[in-house]
């Protein structure tokens, strides 16, 4: 039989228990309710985000930095499409870049000329018009024509030249004598025909030389860049290449020289983040 102390402990036991249970419920709610008006806070803010726009880059204090800021956002998604494209042999790549940056030289050299050269004097085309007279009216009359009696030499007959692509002349030129891969030449052509008009549009709107100057050295210096951060992506998401004949043959090898056989590492299909181009 309980008695009456056992009881009175019993109950009071029972009561701290409700306590310690409801003071745990109180701090889950209030967790909860905190973990939620967090959350809503940040759903909030994403919100404002999305909605709001987002100021552009701060400028820089060279006009000409600007303008190619604003050239790069237009041909660098292009360029990464197809220079990414090129996965069968690194040549084709080296090939691809070295093409693109002469093409550049080509189209911007003689637009720095032409802007560059002296407006030509209000005097100079003018040439005092010079009469010669041959003969006269009566040794005129006295000509009688009776052909040419063979003087005139016969017209010689113009070779046909083939039709050249200016852009492909452009993209070429002072290259004919480098080795270089015709598959990344190709895709340079391209590529080149794409982006080529916004190049010069953009390089039209600078008339300063220092401008001009930094427009054209950056424009190849970024490109470079940019390939270097092409390149790395690449280089982390093409797999080791490999087939089953190379696996057979490795692994019979292997065997023959009593090791174990060979195992070809494969790389992560990971998703790169490639956020960079927008």
């Amino acid at each position: 039989m309980i008695d009456r102390k056992e009881m009175l402990e019993e109950v009071l036991l029972r009561e701290n228990i409700r306590k310690v249970i409801k003071m745990i419920k109180g701090k889950r709610q209030l967790r909860e309710q905190k973990e939620e008006s967090v959350l809503r806070n940040i759903i909030r803010n994403m919100l404002l985000l999305e909605k709001t726009p987002v100021a552009d880059e701060t400028p820089h204090e060279k006009t000409g930095i600007n303008i190619l800021r604003r050239t790069l956002k237009k041909i660098i998604p292009q360029i990464k499409d197809d220079y990414m494209s090129l996965t069968t042999d690194d040549s084709q790549r080296t090939s691809y870049i070295a093409h693109l940056i002469n093409g550049v030289d080509n189209l911007l050299a003689p637009i720095e000329t032409t802007i560059a050269a002296p407006e030509p004097s209000a005097h100079a085309g003018l040439k005092e018009d010079i009469n010669v007279s041959v003969g006269g009216p009566e040794g005129d009359d006295k000509f009688i024509d009776i052909g040419d009696m063979g003087l005139t030499p016969p017209e010689e007959e113009e070779e046909e030249v083939p039709d050249i692509d200016d852009d492909e002349a452009t993209l070429t030129r002072g290259m004919e004598d480098v080795e270089h891969d015709e598959t990344g030449r190709n895709v340079a052509l391209g590529t080149f025909k794409q982006v080529q008009g916004t190049i010069v549009d953009d390089f039209a709107d600078l008339s300063n030389d220092e401008d001009r100057e930094l427009y054209h050295d950056y424009l190849k210096t970024n490109i470079l860049l940019w390939r270097d951060k092409f390149e790395d992506a690449l280089s982390s998401s093409l797999p080791v290449p490999t087939t089953p004949e190379y696996e057979r043959e490795t692994g019979q090898a292997s065997q023959e020289a009593g090791a174990e056989p060979a195992k070809i590492q494969e790389s992560n299909n990971e998703i790169l983040d490639l956020s960079f181009i927008k």
